[in-house]
């Protein structure tokens, strides 16, 4: 359900209680419709509660690992309290559609928002700011400030909040600037997460943002976003930069940009058996096949970490790609505890295929997603992506965003057999001396070799060495 209505309830719950049960023209239903939400709006505050508890918790569970400390109980609590987090969210859910279903203006007010894109891939905000009284750097913001910025933002994404910062340091071992701007009151309107990767193979380049498919600029201002990019060329250039890569979801002009990449979401429908019917009979028969394989999903965080990283590091290996590090994914679901979550499928007890999802606002995103090669003919990726699908659904996200293809490739014709629809990713540079856009990805020539001894290497060598040098992969 709308990730709306449930702000309403928490900031304003009587106001937003008599605005809903307002649309409502029966007395009776509008008796019950005030009842429901009444139990709604306590079970937010539950919410919100365990939520809290929860973080506090992953809080302790990474200090109890850099401590060398036993982290199982506090992983097994986190994992009970996700589970009743999950039933309440459940709840609020069936509650809201219960009220949706008797309301006249049900697909305005509840189903998407009249939303048909992601709010991260709307349009370019038209100029607002004048340009003079701008005042642009990289001088250190506050993380309120800089959170209740991105808050107020319909287009940012979840890699512009600060947990950022210290995943990128404490990890990547990597600078990472915030370029910000303010206007003539001295008021934050833009920010540009930039990082410097320094790498003896790789060279000096700053990504916004590196490792993910998202960053760049953000405002509610298309001259402000401008402004940002010029700061950020010209710190790339002080720093021995050789070249600059932003990426973000809007074409510019006198930019140089690449456009090999889309995004491919899928609008999700209000129920999961409405999803069923949109798939279509063919992707439900491959579905129900690997459903006969004895397989089961289920979803989790820390607990579930280990499966996840041992089918990830395996796929990584056979695709001549370096790994990340346990490590990182353990900071992530510890910095974003009710964002991050984990589905693994599994085959008596071993697992066959995993994803490391990130909840947004109104999107679920997959940015990480492996199977087993070897057991693909019992189609545990398929059987886990209807899973999710299923998951995002009753967890109320409107869009299922399966990543980054490029076009006519294998993961883009899997991705579009769901109908997830193209979104034109556009990565920007600015390169030392106006010289060529740089070449920095597996499609490159120079790499087929060392691509190829990579595929060669015992899993457990490429998860010990591997690490040092994904961090200098953008």
């Amino acid at each position: 359900m709308s990730s709306s209505i449930r702000k309403q309830l928490r900031k304003d719950p009587q106001a937003a209680i008599d605005a809903l049960v307002g649309k409502l023209h029966s007395p009776d239903l509008q008796a019950a419709a005030t009842a429901q939400l009444q139990t709604i709006t306590e079970a937010l505050t539950q919410e919100r509660e365990k939520t809290e508890q929860r973080q506090r918790l992953s809080r302790k569970i990474g200090a109890a690992k850099k401590a060398g400390e036993d982290s199982a109980p506090l992983i097994e609590e986190v994992s009970r309290l996700s589970a009743e987090i999950d039933l309440i969210k459940q709840q609020i859910d069936n509650g809201l559609k219960a009220i949706a279903a008797q309301s006249a203006e049900q697909s305005d007010s509840v189903a998407t928002d009249g939303q048909t894109t992601p709010q991260h891939l709307q349009p370019l905000p038209a100029p607002h700011f004048n340009t003079a009284d701008l005042v642009v750097s990289h001088e250190t913001v506050s993380t309120d400030e800089w959170r209740e910025f991105v808050a107020g933002c319909e287009r940012a994404t979840i890699y512009h909040e600060p947990q950022w910062q210290s995943i990128i340091a404490n990890y990547f071992k990597q600078n990472y600037y915030l370029v910000s701007c303010r206007d003539a009151q001295g008021q934050l309107v833009g920010v540009l997460p930039l990082v410097h990767v320094n790498s003896r193979i790789f060279g000096s380049f700053s990504v916004s943002m590196p490792y993910v498919n998202y960053g760049g600029p953000l405002s509610t201002c298309g001259a402000v976003e401008e402004a940002l990019l010029q700061h950020a060329a010209q710190l790339s250039e002080q720093i021995n930069c050789e070249h600059m890569e932003v990426r973000e979801t809007n074409p510019r002009k006198d930019w140089q940009s690449t456009e090999r990449k889309v995004s491919m979401i899928l609008p999700l429908p209000a129920s999961d058996t409405e999803l069923d019917k949109q798939l279509g009979s063919k992707l439900r028969a491959q579905v129900n096949k690997a459903a006969s394989n004895d397989l089961t999903i289920t979803f989790g965080h820390h607990d579930l970490l280990a499966d996840f990283y041992r089918v990830f590091s395996g796929n990584m290996r056979d695709l001549g790609t370096p790994v990340y590090s346990k490590q990182l994914f353990d900071d992530i679901l510890t910095e974003f505890p009710n964002e991050a979550f984990i589905a693994v499928v599994k085959r008596h007890g071993k697992p066959l295929a995993a994803g490391f999802l990130l909840g947004y606002r109104d999107k679920l995103e997959i940015p990480w997603a492996s199977s087993v090669r070897r057991q693909n003919h019992l189609g545990a990726n398929m059987f886990m992506y209807r899973g999710i699908l299923r998951e995002a659904i009753n967890r109320g996200y409107q869009f299922f965003d399966f990543g980054r293809s490029t076009r006519d490739a294998s993961t883009h014709r899997f991705k579009k057999q769901w109908g997830a629809e193209e979104h034109q990713l556009h990565w920007h540079y600015w390169t030392q001396g106006g010289d060529a856009l740089p070449e920095l990805n597996p499609d490159n020539p120079k790499f087929k070799l060392a691509i190829a001894v990579w595929q060669r290497l015992p899993v457990f060598v490429t998860t010990l060495i591997g690490p040092p040098l994904a961090r200098n992969l953008p």
